[in-house]
C-alpha cells in the first residue's frame, strides 16, 4: 500500500468516528417520548412542584406580611406528621466560654 492510500484510509476512518460521534451526541440530546399516559388527578400533588397549588396573584412579600413572616404548608399534605415545636425554657441552652476568657479553659491560648 503507497502512503496516498495510507493517507485516504486514515481519512475515512476519523470521518466515519466523526460522523458516528455526531449522531451519537444528536441521539442524546433527543427527548424520548414516553408510552405511559398521564392522568390529571392522581392525588395531592407535591407543593415543591411547578404546579399551580397554593399559587396565588397576591406578591410573596404581602403574604409573608400578613402571615408575620411564617410559610405553612397546606394541611391537607401529611396530617400525621405534625409536631409541635418544644417550649423553649430559659436556662435550659448551656453557654459555654471560649477558650482562654474567664470560665473558659485558661490552658489554652488563642491566636491573637
Amino acid at each position: 500500500m503507497n502512503p496516498r492510500q495510507r493517507d485516504i484510509r486514515i481519512a475515512l476512518v476519523a470521518l466515519a468516528a466523526l460522523i458516528a460521534s455526531v449522531e451519537a451526541a444528536a441521539a442524546q440530546g433527543q427527548p424520548q417520548s414516553s408510552d405511559i399516559p398521564k392522568s390529571e388527578n392522581t392525588g395531592p400533588q407535591d407543593p415543591r412542584s411547578t404546579g399551580s397549588v397554593g399559587r396565588s396573584d397576591e406578591p410573596l412579600s404581602d403574604k409573608l406580611n400578613s402571615t408575620g413572616g411564617v410559610i405553612r404548608p397546606p394541611s391537607d399534605i401529611a396530617p400525621d406528621m405534625t409536631v409541635r415545636p418544644p417550649v423553649p425554657e430559659p436556662g435550659t441552652t448551656p453557654v459555654i466560654p471560649p477558650p482562654g476568657s474567664p470560665g473558659g479553659d485558661q490552658s489554652i491560648q488563642p491566636k491573637g
